[in-house]
């Protein structure tokens, strides 16, 4: 299998139409590298300018003064030919085409494509691309984006896409977030995918030690049976979720505008993902919950959910969307239910979904929330806690966060956190940063969640 290191994690990059126009996403993508703190030399080229924000710039890669690892191609569509060509003579080990108007454009278009293909297959050379934003890649100061991201959390967390999105405007919204932001290791969106694909981005992150978490959105799977025998692998230490568009007709219509992607057929790849411990994301939003879940807490010992909420409303939708997900309610023990009922008048009985918003007036939030949640998270029979909790101002208690992280640390088991309220929410979401706690906007986003890890894991 082929070694991909100097397209994910270059020791030197060239950015073949770097611009000093901070408008052009040639300038745009050379300047993100820069202010990233890439680790190794930079090298912009540019017919006419000898200098590109601080770095010595070369009229063509023969000049460049050694083989690079890794070229950025940032041209109009009819040079990406001969600069690909110019990878190759220069002794380049990979190339990322960013320039769009191939095969998700037109016939002429994947013509043109295919002989990318072919050039790249007959020199060794690696390609991504084209109708790519990019690549991210934190662990090096790899910021290869023409997105500006004023922040990245690094982390476990590693994408291969077919989609600039998670190189681009959904990751520059969660990294520009307050709190809860994923932390990504390495984004890596090959866009039409004319040459390295799934198979070899698994192969890689098998032994990347910093992988924890794959994420996929694909709209192709060039080798089914090879990568569904290579991912059924590596998911029994690195959980992977799919995000796979194109389930309907005209979904995947647009999927051939969008990368031109082929259609599959969606029942045979659903009946496969499930076949190989692999989930599948309905949309961004799961994905990313998903995500977030397995990245932040330890894998569950089973599929017993145990529901806390001061909603009793909220029980009930969890109630569903739980079951319906394959996810069972966890069946109390007498300690447990004992303990709850000391914050509960003696007319109501506790059940699991465990509704404890009475106890709030009989016994104060502190209290009440600190009886209810203790008794349900030390359970044997919980494996997974779903929290759907109000936080308007008489349930709010400032030792909330204080309380969440001590249950997280001493029961260790997966829980998602689902806060409703004004600024107390905002308080308890704060305190709760850096906890491992992922919080959902809402009990479907948690429940999902926590179906879509238990689908990763067991």
């Amino acid at each position: 299998m082929r070694d991909i290191t100097p397209l994910v994690a270059p020791r030197s990059i060239a950015v073949i139409g770097a611009s000093a126009n901070p408008a052009k996403s040639g300038g745009v993508l050379f300047d993100n590298l820069v202010k990233g703190n890439f680790r190794g030399p930079l090298y912009p080229i540019n017919r006419t300018a000898t200098q590109i924000m601080g770095k010595t710039a070369y009229p063509t890669l023969a000049d460049v003064p050694e083989k690079v690892d890794l070229v950025y191609i940032v041209l109009p569509q009819q040079h990406v030919e001969d600069a690909v060509k110019q990878c190759v003579a220069a002794g380049a080990r990979a190339a990322c085409i960013i320039t769009a108007g191939f095969s998700e454009a037109s016939q002429k278009g994947r013509g043109a494509e295919e002989r990318l293909c072919e050039i790249a297959r007959a020199s060794g050379l690696l390609l991504a691309g084209p109708n790519t934003i990019g690549m991210v890649n934190a662990e090096v100061g790899m910021m290869g984006s023409f997105v500006n991201f004023p922040r990245w959390e690094p982390g476990g967390v590693s994408f291969f896409t077919q989609t600039g999105i998670f190189t681009g405007a959904v990751m520059l919204h969660v990294m520009s977030g307050a709190s809860q932001r994923l932390p990504v290791g390495k984004s890596i969106d090959v866009g039409n995918k004319v040459d390295v694909d799934e198979l070899d981005f698994l192969h890689f992150v098998a032994a990347d030690p910093t992988t924890k978490v794959i994420g996929l959105y694909i709209e192709s799977i060039r080798n089914p049976r090879a990568f569904f025998e290579q991912a059924c692998e590596v998911r029994k230490s690195k959980p992977i979720v799919v995000l796979k568009p194109g389930r309907t007709k005209d979904g995947a219509k647009a999927s051939a505008s969008h990368t031109g992607s082929l259609a599959s057929d969606n029942d045979i790849l659903d009946g496969a993902l499930r076949q190989y411990g692999i989930a599948r994301a309905e949309d961004e939003d799961d994905f990313l919950n998903a995500l977030r879940a397995l990245v932040m807490l330890p894998r569950p010992r089973g599929k017993r959910v145990g529901i806390a909420t001061t909603s009793g409303a909220l029980g009930v939708i969890a109630t569903d969307l739980l079951v319906e997900s394959g996810l069972e309610l966890a069946a109390f023990e007498p300690a447990t239910l004992a303990a709850m009922r000391a914050i509960l008048p003696d007319w109501l009985e506790p059940a699991n979904p465990f509704d404890f918003w009475i106890g709030i007036d009989i016994k104060g939030p502190r209290e009440a929330h600190e009886v209810g949640l203790t008794a349900l998270f030390a359970d044997p029979n919980v494996d997974l806690v779903l929290c759907t909790l109000l936080a308007p101002g008489n349930a709010d208690f400032p030792e909330f966060g204080d309380l969440v992280r001590r249950l997280r640390r001493t029961y260790d088991k997966p829980v998602a956190l689902v806060i409703y309220g004004g600024e107390a929410e905002q308080r308890w979401t704060a305190a709760l940063e850096g906890a491992g706690v992922p919080i959902f906007k809402t009990t479907r986003a948690g429940a999902r969640a926590l179906s879509l890890m238990v689908e990763a894991t067991m």
